[in-house]
């Protein structure tokens, strides 16, 4: 999810499509397989959580949790627009689709869904414990050391997954929808405060200011503290874990943000560059018909705002 840097617009990729909140208003714009797009507009309001946005530390986990709220709300919302089927498969792929009677789009996502398990399985609890049973042992390390080495395995796993997953070609769609959105949000907008395709089409893909990236340094960070933080009942240890993650989001958050803010070429600028990088792996090059659609469902949303 991304935020404009000029005012309180939030956007996320859904299905085909993008979601825009600009104060009262959310709109969703969604590609059909027609090739028209639907748009859908919905009125509401959260005098709470814009509260909660002004406040130090605070505005960090309502940042994190918020993200991944209206991500989830995006894409159940869009299911219900129709959006076009992007991926027939290939042949063999189209065949088990017509025996277990399911749409090959379904079949892909359940399998990216399988892949992207084995890989967040696999680096980041299988390779870990492998390193920590079969290597490690054969130096004389003291446990410290090898806690040191396991969490460096598995920060490193996590930034493969990073760059992995999103290669997935349903997970590659969103990663384009989310170029598609960054370009309208970085379009200066008309003094009617409308976004024009052509205008968004020569803007940049990618954002400095990523809710997206922000949600990836507060993990890669909170596996860090997971291994210096030890417990011994399992329900004590996710309380512990989820409070970990929340003072993280909290604290970092304040730091990000000024640098969010920081004027292109200065020191502070450059310190933002993790954020950055992280930045170019969640997102891709859209197509001019993906910003066409962003740029809809921006203009949809910043018209009916009261």
């Amino acid at each position: 999810m991304s935020r404009s840097n000029q005012s309180q617009i939030w956007a996320s990729p859904v299905a085909e499509g993008a979601r825009f909140r600009i104060g009262s208003a959310t709109a969703f714009a969604v590609r059909k397989d027609n090739k028209d797009v639907a748009l859908r507009i919905r009125r509401e309001y959260h005098p709470a959580r814009e509260a909660m946005e002004r406040i130090p530390f605070v505005r960090g986990i309502v940042r994190l949790a918020g993200g991944a709220a209206d991500f989830l709300d995006g894409v159940l919302e869009s299911a219900e627009l129709h959006p076009q089927q992007i991926a027939r498969g290939r042949r063999f792929e189209q065949r088990f689709a017509e025996l277990f009677r399911v749409n090959p789009v379904s079949f892909i996502a359940a399998g990216s869904a399988i892949v992207a398990i084995v890989l967040l399985v696999g680096l980041l609890l299988v390779a870990p414990w492998a390193v920590d049973r079969f290597m490690l042992p054969q130096f004389e390390l003291t446990r410290p050391a090898i806690n040191a080495v396991t969490c460096a395995v598995r920060v490193l796993g996590a930034l493969i997954c990073v760059a992995l997953i999103p290669r997935l070609r349903v997970l590659n769609r969103l990663c384009m929808y989310r170029g598609a959105i960054n370009k309208v949000l970085n379009t200066p907008a008309s003094k009617g405060g409308r976004v024009s395709q052509e205008a968004a089409g020569q803007a940049s893909h990618l954002t400095r200011r990523s809710d997206s990236a922000f949600a990836v340094t507060v993990l890669l960070l909170s596996m860090i503290v997971f291994a210096l933080v030890r417990t011994f009942t399992l329900p004590v240890q996710l309380l512990v874990r989820l409070l970990i993650v929340l003072i993280i989001a909290a604290v970092i958050n304040e730091p990000i943000l000024l640098l969010e803010k920081a004027r292109r070429g200065t020191f502070a600028a450059a310190l933002l560059g993790p954020q950055v990088l992280l930045e170019r792996l969640l997102v891709r090059r859209p197509h001019p018909q993906m910003v066409e659609v962003a740029v809809l469902a921006y203009n949809a949303a910043r018209e009916n705002d009261r």
